[in-house]
């Protein structure tokens, strides 16, 4: 028997199936997905690989065999295989990297090389003694990689040569990081009449063991830790309970369950509205007949899509089949998670970031050992080993955040279409704001369209003011809140109603100046200024993670006219407690929420403690739902209509709507007010009328004249490298090797190349080439060979070469 097997070599030149021979005894547990231990290279490393064929026989000659099987349960099926094989075509990326997505992570094999000193014998060289003495004081084996550390030269040689004469012996020992996790708990192995009757026996000589005895007889197990705890007793009472042959200590495995201090209580569906109603009706019926089908719901903010989601899954489940539920943010992750836990129970998985990685783990094995039907989670989540998938939905289908900026590239939604079409499954894209590209195919029929117009509670949608911050300069206003903001916050406060302020952008300023000689300081890695943070007094690089401490005087001139330009969240803060010293403010972005459930936290305090506002990137603006908040302002609407890329009316639309619609969800109405530069531009006049429609009419004309999305694919070919000649050298050559091909039988339009938007990031210089094109999976080969052409080209061998489908950004 013949498997074939990927092994865990990132190289590209190894990035395909290799064949080995199956040992007898193992041919019964080698399947597709199984995790194996191989020899590999010329030195016969002991590596991980996975097992995605097999065969009877081989061209290959001289096979190796495999040497074991690891950490078997942890792999993948036909199913995933099938999504590995189309995921490789697609995005072009390895298979290593597909694998590594798929399978969670902490679980891979890590394998050391370990030198162990089999015999003493005197050494004339000095390197030699060196390393005999070093061993011998640590135990007769090390890793080598420490060996060679402490030795402080390279012992290669040495190592190979002593290994061969005998002195030294060389072993592979692997181990992972991530185990199932175990505690040591205390059963009775005898009948409780005997346990007691012990007990009394023993109250006089041993009254911690009789205490233990009678602990254990009320209880069919008690942790280790526990029972100590109780008795006030020790391992060795225990032991000597083991020894009278009374108990028994064991490993038990348990979860580790993210959410096991939490109580949610019991929550039942709600009427639907008639737009709900409908929309559950189609979908419930698509799955039903195992049509499946791609369903674009397009309901305004507050219309109940939530409700449409989880009676929608509920139906999906009593048929007997599961659902996937992908969220575009982990803020967003705590409010999904507590109502499908109110309403489904422990039938709930939860897979994302978030987790720590034991987590992770434990929620993979439930979803695999099927004892949760239903996973809550980010983009990673549909890559759950789910089974038998009936619907996978995806709220706010038009966020960023769906698509992977690292290998493997993938987008979401083409992979939950992919994963829906193995099993007939319902996709549901669902947003206030549809991303262009899919509200098109709504409108030419390749999706199915769903709206739901109207709030669910009936109420209005929230009034909107726009306010031109140019006015508010020549009145004499330089404060970052207009009049008309601080008057609605102050009549909020008066009234007890929350308030959420919305800036796109972290930090206390854009940039520091020098207005003497206009010195900016900027990252040394990176072509970018830095960012002042305020609290820490520090400048900072939000690309490479670079900062220093503010300076007090400029470095160029030394001047202390230093000012600081721009403002973040941290600003806002500033001038809220200013301006309004007795409110009170909470923070949500990516300063405030770097630890574990940070995100949950910040939004319970917010709701619990009915703090007064909440200032927010991003993080605030999509499916949050707040009862009490009435007023939403949007500090500045243009930081992202004037980023170079093709998307950036569409988001800034996007956001301004998403973010406006946290306000007026309960019982009293909603209001917004929306600061801007530029308040004639299409992106913020029509969500004053909040009409997606004009605005998509308008967008889409544009889309169609410029040749963009969805009439064309887009691909982005980004060179990075330590030396901007070679990298500009390289990204040439691979155009002219790419435009050599006569393959090319589409229209086309190239773009490039040049230097990126941001030309260095982290001492790497940037260059790309931007490929416009009628079908992107054709031009893919294309450009897969182009790569390897530069990849045998010694010159060009430092260079990295990133091709990405469908681009988040193309500046």
């Amino acid at each position: 028997m013949i498997a074939k097997i990927i092994v865990d070599n990132k190289s590209k030149q190894v990035d395909k199936p290799f064949d080995y021979l199956v040992p007898k005894e193992l041919e019964d547990k080698i399947k597709i997905g199984s995790r194996v231990l191989v020899p590999f290279s010329s030195g016969n490393r002991e590596i991980e690989g996975f097992c995605v064929g097999t065969a009877d026989t081989s061209d290959s000659k001289r096979l190796k065999s495999i040497i074991r099987t690891a950490n078997d349960s942890i792999g993948f099926d036909e199913d995933m295989l099938e999504l590995i094989e189309w995921m490789h075509k697609k995005y072009l990326a390895s298979y290593l990297d597909i694998i590594h997505t798929i399978v969670p992570s902490g679980t891979a094999l890590k394998t050391k090389e370990w030198i162990i000193l089999e015999n003493k014998s005197e050494e004339k060289s000095e390197i030699r003694r060196r390393i005999t003495e070093i061993l011998t004081d640590n135990g007769g084996s090390m890793e080598f990689k420490e060996l060679k550390e402490m030795c402080g030269v390279d012992i290669q040689n040495q190592v190979r040569a002593m290994i061969k004469e005998g002195t030294l012996k060389k072993e592979y020992r692997q181990s992972v990081d991530i185990k199932d996790k175990k505690i040591k708990c205390v059963k009775l192995i005898c009948d409780r009449e005997t346990a007691l009757e012990s007990a009394e026996n023993l109250r006089r000589k041993a009254p911690v063991q009789a205490k233990m005895l009678e602990v254990l007889s009320e209880n069919e197990y008690v942790s280790l830790a526990d029972l100590q705890k109780f008795t006030n007793g020790s391992h060795s009472t225990v032991k000597a309970l083991e020894k009278k042959n009374l108990v028994n200590v064991f490993d038990m495995t348990v979860e580790r369950d993210p959410y096991w201090n939490r109580v949610f209580e019991k929550t039942e569906k709600m009427v639907p509205t008639p737009e709900q109603e409908y929309a559950i009706d189609e979908i419930t019926n698509s799955v039903k007949s195992g049509d499946g089908g791609i369903y674009l719901l397009h309901g305004v903010t507050g219309s109940g899509k939530t409700e449409v989601f989880m009676q929608t899954i509920e139906n999906v489940i009593n048929m007997g089949k599961s659902a996937i539920m992908l969220v575009p943010e982990i803020s967003l992750t705590p409010q999904m998670v507590s109502r499908f836990m109110s309403r489904f129970g422990g039938r709930v998985a939860i897979f994302h970031s978030g987790l720590s990685a034991g987590e992770r783990y434990d929620q993979w094995k439930k979803i695999r050992d099927g004892e949760a039907d239903i996973v809550i989670g980010a983009r990673s989540a549909i890559f759950t080993p789910l089974k038998n998938i009936g619907v996978i939905i995806m709220d706010e289908e038009h966020s960023d955040t769906y698509k992977s900026d690292m290998s493997p590239r993938y987008h979401a939604r083409e992979t939950a279409i992919f994963r829906a079409s193995q099993f007939g499954a319902a996709v549901v894209l669902a947003s206030a704001t549809p991303s262009v590209e899919s509200y098109y195919k709504a409108q030419t029929g390749e999706y199915k369209l769903l709206e739901m117009n109207t709030r669910y509670n009936k109420n209005k949608m929230p009034e909107i003011s726009v306010i031109d911050m140019r006015s508010e300069l020549e009145k004499g206003n330089k404060s970052m809140l207009s009049g008309k903001l601080y008057n609605e916050i102050e009549e909020n406060l008066k009234r007890g109603e929350q308030t959420i302020l919305f800036l796109n952008r972290r930090g206390f300023s854009t940039f520091v100046s020098c207005r003497s000689c206009g010195y900016v300081p900027h990252c040394p890695n990176c072509n970018i200024s830095l960012t002042y943070h305020k609290f820490e007094d520090k400048l900072k690089c939000h690309y490479c993670g670079y900062e220093r401490p503010n300076y007090k005087l400029c470095p160029k001139c030394g001047s202390n006219y230093i000012r600081y330009f721009g403002g973040g969240t941290q600003k806002v803060e500033d001038e809220l407690n200013r301006l309004f010293p007795n409110a009170t403010t909470v923070r949500m972005d990516m300063d405030t929420t770097g630890k574990k459930q940070s995100h949950e936290k910040i939004l319970q305090k917010f709701e619990k403690d009915k703090i007064d506002i909440l200032i927010g990137t991003q993080m605030v603006a999509k499916g949050l739902d707040f009862e009490n908040v009435t007023l939403v302002g949007v500090i500045t609407a243009d930081t992202m209509l004037n980023i170079n890329d093709y998307r950036s009316c569409e988001r800034t639309f996007a956001m301004l709507e998403q973010v406006s619609g946290r306000a007026g969800r309960g019982s009293k109405e909603g209001r917004a007010v929306i600061q801007t530069y530029t308040p004639e531009h299409e992106a913020v006049s029509l969500v004053k009328s909040h009409n997606y429609r004009t605005f998509y009419d308008k967008e889409i004309a544009k889309r169609k004249l410029m040749w963009y999305p969805p009439f064309c694919k887009i691909v982005s070919v980004h060179f990075q490298g330590n030396v901007e000649n070679i990298v500009a050298k390289t990204a040439k050559y691979f155009l002219n090797t790419a435009e050599k091909t006569q393959n090319i039988s589409q229209k086309i339009q190239i773009l490039g190349p040049v230097p990126s938007y941001i030309s260095k990031i982290k001492n790497k210089y940037r260059w790309q080439i931007i490929f416009k094109c009628e079908d992107d999976d054709n031009l893919g080969e294309i450009l897969s060979q182009a790569e390897m052409t530069c990849r045998k080209n010694k010159e060009f061998s430092d260079v990295a070469i990133i091709i990405d489908k469908s681009p988040g950004m193309i500046n």
